[in-house]
């Protein structure tokens, strides 16, 4: 765990979450009505996590319960994907500049680094799984209902 960089993160944590609002506007436009306060709280996590302040796996429900709530919004898992990853290379180049700052670059900075890509794909896949379990019952309803000839 890597307490310094955490709190450095935290410290800056309304000026990185503007930044991953408007990257994701700016990219994938289905999502430029997203405001900051709305993603406040995930950015949080993630970055904790990215940090190693927290395993992956106590924010993973957040992540999971993110993807269904997109696909009961009825966006597409591409769309979601899309913005998250584009959040996340925010948090990647935030929580690489922050290391650097703290720490030299060492085993340390090294470790931090491989921390933040590992919760990407974690956090990232466990969202678009969240989004996939949620459309199990749609498609199956429409397959049903094609089946039946309704």
């Amino acid at each position: 765990m890597q307490p310094e960089l955490d709190q450095f993160l935290a410290d800056r944590i309304d000026e990185i979450t503007a930044e991953v609002t408007g990257e994701i506007a700016a990219r994938v436009p289905v999502y430029a009505h997203l405001r900051a306060t709305e993603i406040l709280n995930v950015v949080r996590d993630a970055l904790a996590v990215y940090a190693g302040a927290c395993e992956a796996s106590a924010v993973l429900p957040v992540f999971r319960a993110l993807g269904a709530g997109e696909a009961c919004a009825g966006q597409d898992v591409r769309h979601l994907e899309s913005a998250l990853r584009t959040g996340a290379r925010v948090l990647v180049r935030r929580t690489a500049s922050a290391a650097a700052r703290l720490y030299p670059p060492t085993a340390e900075y090294i470790t931090v680094m491989e921390t933040a890509f590992i919760a990407e794909g974690e956090l990232v896949g466990a969202a678009v799984d969240g989004h996939r379990r949620a459309m199990r019952p749609a498609v199956a309803s429409r397959l049903s209902s094609l089946l039946s000839g309704n």
